[in-house]
């Protein structure tokens, strides 16, 4: 039987196959923004957010590769001034493929099911179903085209993001840039073997199922919307182990809970949306971070 062997893949929206000579099999962080004022009163939350990836791609021949692994998400405020600290969670579990159509053109497909929730129970309302196609041209060993689409059924409606990046890394391997918007980009130099100086950007869309009812108020859901800028330092070991310090801004974040849909949602703009709001937002603020990850170098 042909011997299992790792490939390339790396989390899915926010860094999927977009031609590294490495692949990072686990990675854990966790990041606070604190002293969050309301857009009303004098009441202030904290913020936390827990993130974890975990990738296992099998390699069946050159051409062909299974896709496995999850994902954890959960924050971690409050999200109303006059409601206790809350949690929300979302577990996501990755199955694909990636194929190698030619040299230069390969395709990752992917199926993503999820429990998107606060957890207090499940219910059918609390699962999701996703997927992502993104295509990826090679023009150069040092870079890349990416395209695709991502779509969800998420609790305010059918949300799609078209999705358009680049990888580029300079002949010296002392410049990395991951671009893939409008999801992510990582823009990184290395001062050292040992230590790199980056910035990121990070925007992501999210509906939790609130199980939890506010007086009458039935179907509540948190829609979060993030865009987050940060700057880091990262200190990689001989092991694979590396460790990762940053510091950045929101903009234009929001937690809010609705009861009702839209029609349609793609990013900046959602069709048919009547939506009445029912918490108070707060305000964007300043975000420290620190992860950790194994990174895995693969041979050219």
């Amino acid at each position: 039987m042909r011997r299992v062997q790792l490939i390339f893949i790396l989390s899915l929206l926010t860094n999927v196959g977009i031609g590294q000579n490495y692949i990072d099999l686990a990675k854990f962080d966790y990041a606070f923004s604190s002293a969050n004022s309301f857009d009303t009163g004098f009441v202030t939350t904290r913020l936390q957010e827990i993130n974890g990836d975990f990738t296992l791609p099998i390699k069946v021949n050159d051409q062909f590769a299974i896709l496995t692994g999850s994902t954890l998400e959960t924050t971690n405020a409050s999200f109303d001034p006059t409601r206790e600290t809350e949690s929300v969670t979302g577990l996501t579990l990755k199955l694909g493929t990636n194929i190698k159509h030619t040299d230069r053109w390969s395709g990752t497909y992917m199926l993503l099911p999820k429990i998107s929730s606060d957890f207090k129970k499940i219910a059918n309302r609390d699962f999701q179903i996703g997927g992502v196609v993104l295509m990826k041209y090679k023009k150069t060993d040092h870079f890349n085209y990416n395209f695709g689409v991502y779509v969800n059924d998420e609790l305010f409606g059918p949300f799609l993001v078209p999705i358009f990046g680049f990888y580029y890394l300079n002949p010296s391997e002392k410049f990395e840039a991951k671009v893939l918007l409008p999801l992510s980009v990582d823009l990184n130099y290395s001062l050292t073997k040992s230590f790199r100086f980056g910035l990121n950007f990070k925007g992501q869309i999210r509906s939790y199922n609130l199980n939890t009812p506010i007086g009458t108020e039935q179907d509540r859901y948190l829609a979060r919307s993030t865009n987050d800028v940060y700057t880091y330092f990262q200190y990689g070991m001989k092991s694979g182990i590396h460790v990762q310090l940053g510091a950045g801004h929101s903009f234009g974040r929001s937690y809010r809970i609705y009861n009702e849909g839209v029609t349609f949602g793609i990013p900046l703009f959602n069709f048919g949306d009547n939506r009445a709001q029912l918490n108070t937002d707060f305000s964007d603020g300043w975000i420290f971070k620190i992860a950790a990850f194994y990174r895995l170098k693969l041979k050219a």
